[in-house]
């Protein structure tokens, strides 16, 4: 069953601090997905896997501009794949890395041969608005999509977190987002009301040593063209294949595990996955996604809409599908 949702690892990652070892992650195990419809009309996007994101990218032919992020105070903010520190955020779990895309990631060089100019012309937008609007998409897919303060916080109430960042979103449609948001659900996350970010989907809390939350974030992009869903308007849409990991407790694993398929007995799991009660708190999530970003004609700036396919996965070979 796939969880709605309204709103990234290459085999062998390299270790982050001693803490932060990584063993060679195997496909499948708790196959929760996140689904999402653009507020906007966009259409969804479909779900990607590891082999995908882990695909070659075409050649880049714009160099990236961008000044490197402030970062991090702690030694473990040293470097996420394709994220870099920006910021130390501190909240009632601790201290941890808020990250942001690397000026020097693949995805964030503009590459010419990934954007459909047919449809661009087609309704009004030019590649100029493609070059402009790239490294805003980016900093908000890493910035809140994959690193909110609600990623694992959700303590933070969804309307605080949406007024802290709606100036993400147009003038426009901050008022869509907002109804959303103030709806039955009351949610960003899996009750799928708003469509903007990853949250209630993780455990609570995440690490919190001074490093990023996420061990590493690998981030590309897929295309680059336009559509106008019916009733709506164009959206110069930005599609972005991403995978993250994280480092989670055995018992973490567990609840998760259990979670995912209730009937399922923590003694029976005990005796399939004893590596999951040995003490040893050496487990990974991997999450997988594709996520779009649109941007109207008034606005490189903003976006007026998203939508996302997340899929998580524990690197035991478990075969639980939410």
């Amino acid at each position: 069953m796939i969880v709605k949702n309204r709103y990234s690892m290459r085999g062998q990652l390299r270790a982050v601090g001693t803490s932060r070892t990584v063993r060679q992650i195997s496909r499948s195990a708790l196959a929760i997905g996140v689904a999402g419809v653009l507020l906007a009309g966009l259409g969804g996007c479909a779900a990607v896997t590891n082999d995908e994101a882990d695909a070659p990218t075409a050649e880049q032919t714009t160099e990236p501009t961008a000044a490197a992020p402030a970062g991090c105070s702690s030694e473990l903010a040293v470097g996420y794949g394709d994220v870099v520190g920006l910021e130390d955020v501190t909240d009632n779990f601790g201290t941890y890395c808020h990250t942001t895309i690397s000026p020097t990631a693949e995805a964030a060089v503009y590459d010419s041969t990934k954007t459909d100019l047919t449809t661009l012309a087609e309704f009004g937008f030019t590649e100029d608005d493609a070059v402009a609007a790239l490294p805003v998409a980016l900093r908000i897919l890493t910035e809140e999509v994959l690193d909110s303060s609600r990623l694992d916080n959700y303590s933070v109430a969804p309307a605080e977190w949406f007024a802290a960042n709606s100036d993400y979103l147009t003038t426009k449609w901050q008022p869509a987002y907002q109804k959303a948001i103030d709806g039955k659900a009351a949610t960003l996350g899996v009750s799928g009301t708003s469509g903007i970010i990853v949250t209630d989907i993780l455990p609570s809390p995440l690490a919190r040593d001074g490093g990023a939350r996420a061990s590493s974030a690998v981030v590309r992009l897929d295309r680059i063209h336009v559509e106008e869903p019916d009733g709506g308007e164009p959206n110069l849409v930005f599609s972005f294949s991403t995978t993250s990991t994280f480092v989670a407790t055995d018992a973490q694993i567990v609840a998760l595990v259990l979670a995912a398929d209730p009937s399922q007995i923590e003694d029976a799991r005990r005796a399939s996955n004893p590596e999951l009660f040995d003490g040893a708190d050496n487990s990974w999530l991997i999450m997988t996604g594709k996520t779009l970003l649109g941007f109207g004609l008034e606005s490189n700036e903003q976006i007026i809409g998203s939508s996302s396919v997340f899929q998580l996965y524990t690197d035991q070979g478990l075969d639980v599908i939410a």
